[in-house]
């Protein structure tokens, strides 16, 4: 969901004093919103001294994430991506502009299309139920971070492309060292490697044993099709199965927080389980990845572009934030407020915008919807163990997620 450049976050962060003041943990810190909002479009230092633009507004990061001549292409000549490709010649697909972009996108998006998402919402509500009831049946107290946030996306995802659930642990210690501050980078490119060649066995794997999982399918259109080589099968793979846990289960945990934090707007969803698509989308719109300011999806333009009455120069490296423009008072009414039954919660852009949106969008709306009706029903008496403000966090180079999410019955 989003990009940080140069970030030196500790390892741990207590809820409410990361930023000094008494902001939640899972929202953006007050004077930081307030700084979002002096200007749509300005300059600003990165933390590794590069100079480039940031932008905040709503619709000034719409255009920046759907104009050709904001390019990602463009950010990787310059040196602005912090790219796994150092172990491939190739770059992935979020590093691409079309043609090549699409080539890549087309081969994946059918398996992750809205009616084929809403297919799997069956299997997913049987995951959550299971894990559910094994959280009860063990008793109070639990930690629905590592009960539900994370084993549930984790398992879906390893489900749809084909990965052993088994595994789980192995690549997901992998991806925290690729990304976790202090880790040198030879550490962190033979964390990387080792993601790659667990991949790439499972690729060998899917050949020898056909399975009809989307990496078998990456495969066919490999072999037989020649869509994509081996370096872009193998990212492609480690992309989708990374992306496919990490940041679903960042946001599902963060966003259970947010509402056992806000106990009116809790009960709201469990009076009218009508209520859980609208809280979904609200806790997409309100609940941040992170909390760097000068974080978000990153490209450079190929030319000069006039955006937000400013004259951005070709060549510059553009930084969109999409958490801000989240809370952009012109797009959303009192923005700051948490509001579950908000009726433009839709119109956030959590998953970026125009042709790098995500792909999985649909699945993780789902899986966080099902999370929610399937959880507060079950345990009705659900509230947190220890005060919101003694939550902590990790931090990674990409999103800051719960450490843990005690709770009780």
């Amino acid at each position: 969901m989003a990009e940080i450049l140069g970030t030196t976050s500790p390892d741990l962060i207590r809820h409410g004093n990361s930023d000094g003041g008494t902001t939640p943990g899972y929202t953006v810190p007050e004077q930081v919103n307030e700084m979002w909002r002096e200007k749509p479009v300005r300059r600003f230092t990165m933390r590794d001294g590069r100079e480039a633009w940031l932008v905040t507004g709503m619709a000034e990061v719409r255009t920046v994430l759907a104009d050709p001549r904001f390019s990602r292409v463009e950010a990787r000549r310059l040196g602005a991506v912090m790219s796994p490709a150092v172990i491939f010649t190739k770059p992935g697909i979020l590093d691409l502009d079309p043609p090549e972009h699409t080539r890549l996108r087309r081969l994946v998006a059918g398996e992750f299309s809205a009616r084929r998402m809403r297919g799997l919402r069956p299997r997913i509500q049987r995951i959550a139920d299971e894990l559910i009831g094994t959280m009860k049946a063990a008793g109070p107290p639990a930690d629905l971070a590592e009960q539900l946030s994370y084993p549930l996306p984790i398992a879906v995802i390893c489900e749809i492309l084909g990965v052993p659930y088994a595994d789980r642990e192995r690549f997901r210690l992998w991806a925290d060292r690729v990304s976790a501050p202090g880790t040198q980078p030879q550490e962190a490119v033979a964390a990387l490697r080792s993601l790659f060649d667990y991949m790439g066995g499972l690729v060998d794997d899917k050949r020898a044993h056909p399975d009809g999982s989307l990496l078998h399918g990456l495969v066919t259109a490999r072999d037989e099709q020649g869509r994509l080589d081996d370096e872009e099968l193998v990212t492609l793979g480690c992309g989708l199965l990374l992306a496919g846990y990490e940041t679903t289960a960042t946001m599902l945990g963060k966003g259970l927080l947010a509402l056992l934090d806000n106990p009116d707007q809790l009960a709201v969803v469990r009076r009218d389980p009508r209520a859980v698509p609208g809280a979904v989308s609200e806790v997409l719109r309100h609940v941040t990845p992170g909390v760097d300011p000068h974080s978000g999806l990153i490209r450079a333009t190929t030319a000069d572009v006039e955006l937000g009455g400013t004259t951005i120069p070709a060549h510059s490296v553009v930084v969109a934030c999409n958490t801000a423009a989240n809370f952009d008072p012109a797009a959303f009414r009192d923005p700051d407020r948490f509001d579950v039954t908000r009726e433009d919660a839709a119109a956030h852009l959590a998953f970026g915008h125009g042709m790098h949106r995500c792909v999985g969008a649909q699945l993780a709306q789902i899986e966080l919807e099902v999370a929610f009706a399937a959880l507060f029903p079950a345990i009705p008496e659900l509230r947190l163990a220890v005060p919101a403000d003694e939550i902590t966090y990790t931090q990674t180079a990409l999103i800051r997620g719960l450490r843990s999410l005690p709770v009780l019955w």
